[in-house]
């Protein structure tokens, strides 16, 4: 009778220890998923123009707290977008897909609460079968560009590593390049249009994305609620 006992209660302790071992894997593995997706939202965010709200998951100290306001950080979101799209030949394409590479599986107590992820940018497609046969940067990876951080139990985008990335030289070209205040420039009442032309037949894929963020500031000053921008269409 102790025997049989003995028994249930070790096969019980196994049984528990197992329940609690698959309950902590899948704990662990919905924060790894967590940093996908912050990432993913964040992407979505500057794919639909809304460059303030893409900030909601960036850490207290982003950037090492370079770009302290709003503007400097809707200007970083729009550069930094631009950069990735010329990167992968995607600047006329109104919608794409990303996909992650974490550089490592965090575990608590072990890991480092910091984790960088690599990103790939690709044109959504109807069928996967263009995917295989499409020959740009497809499988080309920026690696370890995004440092992600957990703070208070919480994934935040912390940095983005630029500098040292495959779009270093693209991003610097266009912060030099790009006048990011070319339509309209926030003022600390508001808002100054400058005094440019448009030729709607003459815009080039990058003059069009720069008018569409130029309407997205004119619509943070007047409180016009965030959607999903729509207008020109990539020829």
């Amino acid at each position: 009778m102790e025997k049989s006992s003995l028994k249930l209660t070790v096969t019980l302790t196994v049984f528990a220890i197992c329940v609690a071992g698959i309950l902590a894997y899948v704990s662990v593995l919905g924060e790894n998923h967590q940093i996908d997706r912050i990432i993913t939202s964040y992407f979505n965010r500057l794919k639909d123009g809304m460059y303030l709200e893409a900030c909601d998951n960036f850490a207290p100290n982003f950037q090492e707290g370079t770009l302290p306001d709003d503007e400097q950080r809707l200007n970083f979101n729009f550069l930094l977008e631009l950069s990735v799209l010329k990167y992968y030949n995607l600047i006329d394409q109104d919608d794409y897909k990303v996909e992650l590479k974490r550089s490592n599986f965090w575990i608590p107590f072990i890991s480092d609460d910091s984790v960088h992820v690599s990103i790939l940018l690709k044109q959504k497609r109807d069928k996967e079968i263009l995917d295989v046969l499409s020959s740009d940067h497809s499988e080309n990876l920026i690696d370890n560009l995004i440092v992600m951080e957990r703070e208070k139990g919480r994934w935040k985008i912390r940095r983005f590593a630029i500098a040292d990335s495959a779009i270093a030289d693209i991003y610097n070209e266009l912060r030099r390049d790009i006048d990011v205040n070319k339509y309209v420039a926030m003022t600390s009442d508001g808002l100054r249009f400058q005094n440019a032309e448009i030729d709607f037949k003459a815009l080039t894929p990058i003059d069009k994305r720069l008018l569409k963020f130029s309407l997205y500031k004119i619509q943070q000053v007047l409180g016009v609620p965030p959607k999903k921008t729509e207008g020109f269409p990539m020829p």
